[in-house]
């Protein structure tokens, strides 16, 4: 799960990929501003629908050349 450092005072918001890495950064982050804090990302939707989309895509690219190879191969 990616995690988010928001710090409010320095209008700061960085996803991170593990809270482990988040809260390193906070560890700096934390002198500047004593109130940051690192908070799990949701999910994004239109990240996965447009991953699903290009996945379609991919299928039809592949299903396209199967039938050129059936064509050719006759």
């Amino acid at each position: 799960m990616k995690f988010i450092l928001i710090a409010a005072a320095l209008n700061l918001q960085i996803t991170y990929p593990s809270e482990d890495v988040c809260k390193q950064a906070l560890d700096v982050v934390k002198e500047q501003d004593p109130k940051a804090i690192c908070i799990p990302k949701g999910e994004d939707k239109s990240e996965d629908m447009f991953n699903q989309f290009f996945k379609m895509v991919d299928k039809l690219q592949a299903q396209e050349q199967n039938k050129s190879v059936d064509k050719s191969g006759n």
